[in-house]
């Protein structure tokens, strides 16, 4: 029996434009989730993986018995329509992932079954019942992942194309709550980590493999910081493989000064932090509780002092906004030397409040998925229109990319200016094929996926 677990790329009218074929090459992020399932596929059955965003297809000439995608929004209706393909070819199909977990009943008109919520525990399950014959329309486990029984990934089945090639995951959830997150749905709250020695023994086997790209290592937890207590266990244990590391977390992490430290010491060179605003009552509208507006300046200053850059995540279109949160979200990441900074466009995911919010104000300009890639405005804003924002969101970008707001964050980051500035040109770079307008669904469409 062979297997194909593939990765579809996203398809709307920002890849049409060129910027697909510009930015595949410089895809960051490994296919993790894709590398574990293989490693959980049984040993007596051949597996594949295709990513379409580094530009692999699914061969046409090879035979597959069981293809499994994994999808996030934005690229469902590109795996949609993977999966017509194969099935007209007689192939079997299962999708998982964010969307069709949230949304099974829309999956199950193009695929034979839906996998709801983590498929680790029942993806040798679904493989043995595809070859039995038996495939059910849908499985959800009853229980989260232990995560002290994950394998390791399968990382041999993907090419070295990415720029973040050995991803590691030590936990999953998150303790918070936003609005606009569709994690907790999706992982649960419970914070579930992986023992530590585990995570060690895996860096220290890729590092002793010549696999570390740079001697580097992307932590993909949500929030790495979430349990102090065990990120400063994982910290110390990382201080003698002398790797670096990179990852998300809170802006809290700078309130405790030892785990700041833990963290410098063990190799850290760059934080990716959801500021998500500026603006004191947006936080409260998106119910975003872990921070307070007022130690956010105080709090950047101690991460920089520890000699770590920080990559800022901010959000655009809520109903809180002030009219000047571009401008005043502009001066602050310059003021502060943040190094690198992304927007996005306010996205209502489904399985989010935001969408259900906006769905019962009838305020969803449509459901064409593609489009939900948090660079289009999908829904109207309370206070002025979707071009509104849309332009604002593509000025602001534009404005931070300029060589003259670049250069003025750079210059505070000292010794790490290089990193600094390789990083915001692959940003500058991203930003170039941003959408300046909003796509908008003719009325027949509204409800198409």
């Amino acid at each position: 029996m062979r297997v194909l677990l593939v990765s579809p790329r996203g398809e709307n009218d920002y890849h049409d434009t060129g910027a697909f074929e510009k930015v595949a090459k410089d895809v960051l992020f490994a296919p993790l989730g894709l590398q574990l399932l293989a490693a959980m596929t049984p040993s007596e059955y051949e597996v594949d993986i295709i990513d379409e965003n580094i530009g692999q297809c699914i061969p046409g000439g090879v035979h597959y018995d069981l293809v499994g995608i994994t999808t996030m929004t934005p690229q469902t209706p590109r795996a949609y329509r993977i999966a017509d393909e194969l099935r007209v070819r007689g192939i079997k199909v299962v999708m998982g992932g964010y969307h069709v977990s949230l949304l099974p009943e829309e999956a199950l008109e193009h695929c034979d079954s839906v996998c709801i919520g983590e498929a680790d525990l029942l993806w040798p399950r679904i493989v043995e019942d595809a070859r039995a014959g038996r495939l059910q329309s849908t499985y959800q486990a009853d229980q989260l992942v232990d995560l002290a029984e994950l394998p390791r990934p399968r990382r041999d089945l993907s090419p070295k194309k990415y720029r973040a090639q050995n991803m590691v995951q030590t936990s999953r959830g998150c303790p918070f709550n936003c609005d606009f997150c569709s994690v907790v749905k999706f992982f649960g709250h419970r914070y579930r980590f992986r023992p530590v020695q585990d995570v060690i023994e895996e860096i220290a086997d890729l590092k002793s493999q010549g696999e570390l790209k740079d001697n580097m290592v992307f932590f993909v937890d949500d929030n790495i910081v979430g349990n102090k207590r065990r990120a400063k266990e994982l910290f110390q244990a990382l201080i003698p493989l002398k790797v670096r590391w990179i990852s998300q977390c809170s802006l809290d992490i700078a309130d405790d000064e030892e785990l700041l430290d833990l963290a410098k010491r063990s190799g850290c060179l760059s934080l990716l932090i959801g500021f998500e605003s500026v603006a004191v009552e947006s936080l409260v509208e998106m119910n975003k509780k872990n921070v307070k507006r007022l130690s956010y300046e105080l709090n950047i200053a101690k991460i920089r002092q520890a000699g770590i850059l920080i990559f800022g995540l901010f959000i655009f279109g809520f109903d809180s906004d002030p009219d000047s949160v571009y401008e005043d979200t502009l001066r602050f990441i310059e003021r502060n030397g943040i190094a690198c900074a992304t927007y996005s466009v306010l996205t209502p995911f489904p399985g989010t409040a935001f969408f259900d919010r906006f769905e019962a104000e009838g305020r969803l300009l449509h459901k064409n998925w593609a489009y939900y890639d948090v660079a289009h405005t999908v829904f109207s804003p309370l206070n002025g229109t979707p071009e509104d924002l849309q332009r604002a969101f593509y000025d602001t970008a534009q404005r931070t990319y300029a060589w003259g707001s670049m250069l003025k964050r750079i210059m505070k980051t000292g010794r790490y200016a290089p990193l600094a500035l390789a990083t915001s040109l692959g940003v500058k770079k991203m930003y170039r094929e941003l959408p300046s307008r909003v796509w908008r669904a003719p009325k027949a469409e509204m409800h198409e996926a």
